[in-house]
């Protein structure tokens, strides 16, 4: 298997980047795609009725099962004719995951990082790489503030306004949970990949992580 799993704040571009890399992926000739989209991860999980808690364990049981079927999915194929098949570079199982469970700091929930990271540790030895788009600090408030409220239009601004009262708060709340998810995705046993989101080049990113997924 090969894949990997898109992390970032708040208006990095990681939805950006998913579309775009699936795309390619596509277009290149992959037959065998599993994508999903932050909405189907952590989204409808932590927006769900009930307390963090109840959140925390949903996330971390769906975790399991998404791994559990994916380690499934390649236990076939590597023991099939397919990886040494003419068409394996089209037939292999490839993943492309949006936020996941890996933006679990941005949002509070009580996820134990060691219980994670044995996740992780399995979603590593299938292949998958853990891509993290940063956003240089001094382009939060541009970034992530300001052009986020323009695009996402006005329930977004009403979840903007939760992170303080200015547009330099709010921007300094972000780049407070950035560092925190920054730390988490470095003690990951992923391979982690940084790609630095000033440009705001997204045909070029997804380029990147579609030549990292299919190297």
């Amino acid at each position: 298997m090969r894949g990997c799993v898109l992390a970032g704040v708040w208006g990095a571009g990681k939805t950006s980047v998913y579309q775009r890399t699936v795309a390619r992926l596509v277009k290149d000739g992959c037959q065998s795609l599993v994508s999903m989209p932050q909405a189907a991860t952590i989204t409808t999980h932590t927006y769900a009725p009930g307390q963090p808690h109840q959140h925390a364990a949903n996330i971390l049981s769906w975790l399991e099962n998404l791994t559990t079927f994916l380690e499934e999915i390649d236990r076939r194929f590597q023991a099939s004719t397919l990886p040494t098949h003419r068409f394996a570079p089209a037939w292999t199982p490839t993943c492309v995951l949006e936020g996941l469970g890996f933006d679990a700091p941005l949002y509070g929930l009580p996820l134990d990082r060691a219980d994670v990271r044995v996740v992780e540790r399995r979603l590593g030895a299938l292949g998958l790489h853990l891509v993290f788009l940063r956003v240089p600090d001094h382009r939060v408030r541009a970034q992530c503030v300001e052009s986020t409220r323009l695009h996402r239009g006005p329930k977004w601004a009403r979840y903007l306004d939760g992170f303080g009262s200015t547009d330099a708060v709010r921007a300094k709340h972000i780049k407070h949970a950035q560092d925190e998810l920054m730390r988490w995705a470095q003690s990951s046993p992923l391979p982690l990949c940084v790609i630095d989101t000033t440009a705001q080049d997204w045909d070029t990113y997804a380029r990147q992580v579609a030549d990292l997924i299919t190297a």
